[in-house]
């Protein structure tokens, strides 16, 4: 079992000895991750968990009293302590305390490179003396020691307990009598102080006494320069800097962006033509049966809208990866916390805020960190208002369209400033009903936000090779089944209707195979009549005014699944009704026009609609699903759906009569 804090390394070593060979698994109750690895030592096939960080067995954190929870129900064969090498000082409490278990263990340093390059030499033979556990220096970046934490940790499931010396640092028995009650009587979820009265007494006398302890250890086997010290207090005076840090993050985002289309356009752009392609090639000789139908316009148009976005994607936790990896992003937590204070956020909000930029689901599950219910209620209805990656496809086509070339302004992309405003926007709208929200519920209660800055380095490549894959395999997997399977039903949906109606225009346009005029009417008059065009009819005058056709209205309906589903929907619909001549996704739905008056589908004004639109909707169910679960109220479900949708669809029709 590793344990470790947020900042020790400890999912780089995870990765390291494990490499792909794992799985994330949810606690019992709970959708709080931990992560399962194997890995063969010796040709013995071992089980490592990886816990989710902690900084003390005293603390009151949700996910910091599960991972808890698990290392004292002893159900391991052993403990691997992951220390960060140049930040030992901070870690000694945890380390202690979990020592003070007596069970089998060993402490590995990692990070150890860094330490050695800021001239922070830890003297591992004294250290390993005054705490009687094997300590190894170890890089997780570079596999430096890990043969030998192999060899170790191969007998460490078969030797007897190891503690530090109580005798030699003259521990007195009574505080550890006083700690193991404490452990016996904590229940990690309520401390039933009523049953044990002393007990934040002997919580303040543990830690009092391991103070001293942790001094004493750190004089005895720590010896450093403080020059890099000094030299991060300098990176920070800037980066933090309530003027010049807002100033670097704006700019760290607007160079994010503008890479997600600058670098992924290309790639995209291959994908689109290969799988255009080879769906021409499979047009010359699958014969005109309905199954052939249905791979042509609904299998791989489906799978087209989901793998054509991957290289975005890729790119945008790349980019998400490199901050966390840096230590920058604990920056931004620091930088942001006095702001959102004024919001009535709580700057324990900013991590589910932040993270919520990936998937709103975990984000949301995150914020039960948030002990203030004040802070926590606005914090989760505010969060789906920013900027999901499951936005990042519909925001691609619509800014494409918008954009068709890589337009530039004074040197910089078009598309890339457009997305980065589009991030921006959502986060002010989510900064303003925070604030709405701070005004009107009425519950005064204080909170506290503390953030451990990490040191800087380099990131690490193999973990963000582990992360950036897991990450695309789930919207691969995950959001691709759900986008294919809708794609499937929707082409089902538009190619039938009523068998008497049916069979009436097939009667009409009997000659309709041998002449393309009368196949393309063909296929309208079938389109419009089928069972999605019935819907797609009904709902219209509700949205007309925004701008939007029938079709786009099915797709409004559609991505409430996933947004994504929106790009597979389009490309369903549009694909068997626009010329023949064009196999791109995106010129298919760029050429599309109103049978009415024969203007393009997707003006200017309908674009920045629907981009207004799908930036602040509640166009996710698995959202509204876990919000009720995580409040437990059907009210405030209910309201964040009407805010949300509400906002968005008033300001989408101010935006497209403006424009239009």
């Amino acid at each position: 079992m590793l344990v470790g804090s947020p900042n020790s390394g400890k999912t780089s070593m995870f990765n390291r000895l494990t490499g792909l060979h794992q799985k994330t698994a949810n606690y019992t109750g709970v959708t709080i991750e931990k992560h399962i690895g194997t890995f063969y030592c010796k040709n013995e096939l071992i089980e490592l968990v990886d816990l989710p960080g902690i900084y003390s067995l005293y603390s009151t954190a949700v996910e910091e009293q599960l991972a808890i929870r698990e290392i004292l129900s002893g159900a391991y064969d052993g403990i691997i302590l992951v220390a960060n090498a140049d930040q030992l000082q901070k870690n000694l409490l945890l380390i202690l305390q979990v020592l003070d278990l007596k069970k089998p263990s060993l402490l590995i340093l990692n990070m150890i490179d860094e330490a050695y390059k800021k001239n922070i030499l830890i003297q591992t033979n004294v250290l390993q003396s005054l705490l009687n556990v094997n300590v190894i220096p170890v890089s997780a970046r570079y596999g430096n020691g890990l043969d030998k934490l192999k060899d170790i940790l191969f007998t460490l499931s078969a030797s007897s307990s190891v503690f530090y010396d109580w005798n030699t640092l003259n521990k007195h028995a009574s505080i550890l009598k006083n700690v193991k009650d404490y452990y016996t009587w904590i229940d990690f979820y309520t401390l039933h102080k009523e049953e044990h009265p002393n007990l934040q007494a002997i919580v303040n006398e543990d830690i009092e006494y391991k103070r001293t302890l942790i001094h004493y250890i750190a004089t005895k086997s720590i010896k450093t320069s403080s020059f890099f010290s000094k030299r991060q207090f300098l990176i920070d005076k800037y980066l933090t800097h309530k003027i010049w840090g807002f100033v670097f993050l704006i700019l760290t985002l607007f160079i994010t962006f503008q890479v997600l289309f600058f670098v992924a356009e290309y790639p995209m752009q291959w994908i689109e033509w290969v799988l255009g392609s080879f769906s021409e090639w499979l047009d010359t000789f699958l014969p005109n049966t309905e199954w052939a139908n249905l791979i042509l316009n609904g299998i791989i148009p489906g799978i087209t809208g989901v793998v054509m976005f991957v290289p975005q994607i890729t790119l945008l936790f790349l980019m998400i990866g490199i901050l966390e990896e840096s230590g920058y992003m604990a920056r931004v937590s620091f930088l942001l916390d006095s702001v959102f204070h004024k919001f009535g956020l709580s700057g324990k909000s900013l991590i589910p805020l932040m993270s919520g930029t990936a998937c709103a689901v975990p984000s949301i599950m995150s914020a039960r960190t948030i002990n203030n219910l004040k802070e926590k209620l606005i914090t989760i209805l505010v969060l789906p208002f920013m900027s999901c990656s499951a936005r990042l496809p519909v925001y691609t086509l619509l800014i494409g369209l918008l954009f068709p070339d890589n337009t530039e302004y004074l040197f910089f992309n078009l598309k890339g400033l457009l997305l980065l405003g589009l991030y921006l926007f959502g986060l002010t709208i989510a900064l303003l009903y925070a604030w709405l929200f701070h005004k009107i519920i009425q519950h005064q209660e204080n909170s506290f936000f503390f953030i451990e800055l990490p040191s800087y380095k380099i990131p690490y490549w193999k973990n963000l090779v582990i992360t950036i894959w897991n990450k695309v395999r789930v919207f691969i997997t995950d959001a691709g089944k759900i986008i294919v399977a809708i794609s499937i039903v929707l082409w089902y949906l538009s190619t039938h209707t009523f068998p008497s109606v049916q069979k009436e225009i097939q009667q009409k346009y009997l000659v309709a195979e041998t002449n393309d005029s009368l196949k393309k009417m063909y296929q309208k008059e079938i389109l419009e009549t089928s069972y999605i065009g019935i819907i797609g009819k009904k709902i219209e005058p509700l949205i007309s005014p925004l701008g939007y056709d029938w079709k786009i209205g099915i797709a409004l309906i559609t991505s409430f699944a996933a947004r994504e589903v929106f790009v597979g929907t389009m490309a369903t619909l549009y694909s068997s009704e626009t010329n023949t001549n064009v196999s791109s996704l995106r010129e298919k739905i760029r050429v599309a026009q109103n049978p009415d008056n024969g203007e393009k589908v997707f003006s200017v004004a309908t674009n920045v609609s629907l981009l207004i639109y799908y930036a602040l909707a509640m166009q996710c169910i698995s959202t509204m699903v876990i919000v009720y679960k995580e409040l437990k109220s059907l009210k405030w479900t209910i309201i964040q759906f009407i805010l949300m949708t509400g906002t968005a669809y008033i300001l989408a029709f101010v935006t497209y009569q403006i424009l239009h």
